[in-house]
This record gives structure tokens, sequence and C-alpha cells, in this order.
């Protein structure tokens, strides 16, 4: 019998290969592990600079997991777990300093308020944790139940996530390049009204 974490571990890697294959269900259970990090990551970004939404954070963190589901490698030794918050959390981050770099902002406003283990209050705080794990249920329910997406809008995530340009994903789905771009759009939103 595997060790738990290691049972976790496969248990994930099969769920990537699903997802990438166009398993709803395998990606609704892929985005349930990822939504939570997101939201934590985005909140303790938030609390450090409350010029962003945590919303719009949640949302850039959710495009790093989509970037990390395309480019996970299981070979390279690392849990998907592990990997996603890694990538979800770099593009919280890169948000956060692009939006920076555009305007002047005081950096004694950006000191952020966590304890030893580098969790912030808003974290921690149990209003917040209830209110992320309702959007999350919210948010699985929708993936789950297939209302949340089109047809044409799930056949375009699963092209991106398979790595297809925007031309390579028209030219498969026998359409044009700006409906790929507008579906694209139309998923961004929906995922930010979701959350």
């Amino acid at each position: 019998m595997l060790p738990a974490d290691e049972n976790k571990y496969r248990e994930d890697e099969e769920l990537v290969k699903l997802a990438l294959s166009g398993d709803d269900s395998a990606m609704a259970q892929l985005v349930a592990v990822a939504m939570p990090i997101a939201g934590a990551k985005a909140a303790a970004q938030q609390a450090k600079n409350n010029r962003l939404s945590t919303e719009d954070l949640v949302q850039e963190g959710m495009l790093g997991f989509l970037s990390a589901l395309k480019t996970y490698s299981a070979s390279k030794g690392t849990s998907f777990r592990t990997y996603a918050g890694a990538c979800i959390g770099n593009r919280i981050i890169s948000a956060v300093r692009l939006h920076n770099n555009t305007g002047n902002y005081s950096l004694t406003s950006a000191v952020p308020i966590t304890d030893e283990t580098g969790v912030s209050a808003a974290e921690q705080d149990p209003q917040n944790i209830m209110i992320e794990r309702e959007k999350l249920e919210d948010f699985y329910s929708l993936i789950g139940s297939g209302k949340l997406l089109s047809d044409f809008e799930k056949s375009v995530l699963r092209c991106r996530l398979a790595g297809l340009s925007y031309s390579e994903t028209a030219q498969k789905l026998g359409t044009g390049t700006k409906a790929v771009d507008n579906a694209l759009a139309r998923i961004r939103k929906k995922i930010r009204n979701s959350v």
C-alpha cells in the first residue's frame, strides 16, 4: 500500500492526463485543488497591495493554474499540487509587479503582515476561509454541471491547454482567430464572475 501523499501524487498525475484529454470531471477536480490555492495567494497579495482586487488576482492565479496544467511533467519529480501552487503564485506576483510598474506606489503600504509561517492574517481569517470554500463549491458545481462553459468554449480551452496557438486552435475548430480570442475572453469573464 502506498503512503497517502504518494497516492495523492499519482491521482493528480492521472487527473492531469484526463483533463488534458478533455475529461470535464477531471478538470473540475483539479480546479477544486487550484481554487483555494489561488484564493489564498490572491488574498495575501491583495493584503499587501490593495490597488488590485482579490477577484482579479484569483483570475490571474487561475491562468497560472491553466499554464501549470499545460506544462506539468511528472518526470521532474514534483507533485502537480506543488507545481501548480508555484505557477499560481508566480502569475499573481507577476500581475502585481506589472500593475505596480505602471505608476508610483508607496512601498510603505507594501509591507505584509504575516506570522512566522509566512501566512497573512487574511489567509487565517475563518470568515475568508469559509467565503473561499463557498466560492470553490459554487465554482466546482458549475464546472461539474457543464453550465459554466459552452461546448465551443470547452473546445477552445482544451486546445489552448494542449499548447495549440490561436491560429492552430482556430484551424482545428474550423473558425477564425477572432472567435478563439473572444471565447477566451468569455472564459476569463465567466471564471472571474463565478469566483
